[in-house]
């Protein structure tokens, strides 16, 4: 009973309007160019997240809080997403619960699924799980990376997308990005 009010609640999280706020620092510009120094985003639901240069934040992602991408590779764009939701606290959900439905569920939202990893985790303290997995994506093969936890009833899920042929450098500080992730 408790997995399926949970995979209710889960599936019916409410589409996440309330967009993280972004502190750039520019590097200095010329009228051609303008290059972000770095961005941290600092988000009302209790997290902050880091982006260095090269990265563009995009605004009213449905379902995400925060999102950025890269210049594109193929046809396909490395992405870095948040997704927060929040979970009844009548149902006591634990990262366990979490980590088996979402585990259940990954066969049918990501077409020809490999899972090539997953290790247990800290994020500020709390414990964390993090996947590594492959599988098809619009336009190609693309590899996730993906951390989550749960703080106070809210689960946190940041996600690193990049399609085959990224660059390692791209792929590092994807990675880079997910490990700054913060909870307040």
């Amino acid at each position: 009973m408790k997995r399926a009010l949970l995979t209710l609640a889960l599936l019916a999280a409410p589409a996440l309007t309330g967009a993280a706020s972004a502190q750039t620092t520019p590097a200095p510009a010329t009228p051609e160019t303008r290059t972000i120094e770095a961005i941290t985003a600092t988000s009302e639901k209790g997290y902050s997240i880091r982006v260095p240069a090269g990265w563009t934040p995009l605004k009213n992602v449905p379902g995400t809080d925060v999102a950025f991408v890269y210049q594109k590779i193929g046809s396909l764009r490395p992405t870095v997403t948040v997704v927060v939701q929040d979970i009844p606290a009548d149902l006591k959900a634990t990262l366990a619960d979490v980590r088996d439905l979402n585990a259940r569920k990954m066969p049918d939202v990501v077409p020809k699924l490999k899972m090539l990893g997953e290790k247990t985790v800290k994020v500020s303290g709390k414990p964390a799980i993090l996947w590594t997995y492959t599988g098809d994506g619009e336009g190609g093969t693309v590899r996730w990376t993906q951390v989550f936890t749960l703080k106070n009833n809210r689960l946190y899920t940041a996600t690193l997308m990049t399609p085959t042929g990224t660059p390692g450098d791209v792929i590092e500080q994807g990675r880079a990005i997910l490990d700054s992730l913060t909870l307040k």
